[in-house]
């Protein structure tokens, strides 16, 4: 499960505007948590954004990714397998997958 937890992570302009703008509207009276390139323990797996809110009746958690070009076959619409298993992995994780494609 850890096959991802040595790689480095590139730095996305995209991914840093996301982040700001989650932490400013966190800031505005929302109980929401941004953490920027979170590493997930259990499988390795690098999340672009992670959010965070809990509540008396628990957390949630939503882990957004910034799916630049590379993320995406020829026709540049249609996500590469290895995308595909790692949104399903985080969501079988119990996160709130959203992608964010970059065009």
């Amino acid at each position: 499960l850890h096959a991802f937890s040595g790689q480095a992570t590139r730095e996305s302009q995209l991914r840093k505007e996301v982040a700001h703008a989650a932490m400013l509207s966190s800031k505005a009276g929302s109980e929401v948590q941004v953490q920027e390139e979170y590493r997930d323990a259990r499988s390795g797996y690098s999340i672009d954004v992670l959010l965070r809110r809990r509540t008396a009746a628990g957390s949630t958690e939503w882990a957004v990714e910034v799916d630049g070009r590379t993320h995406f076959l020829a026709d540049g619409r249609t996500p590469r397998g290895s995308t595909l298993l790692k949104r399903k992995q985080l969501a079988q994780l119990g996160y709130t997958v959203t992608p964010n494609p970059k065009r």
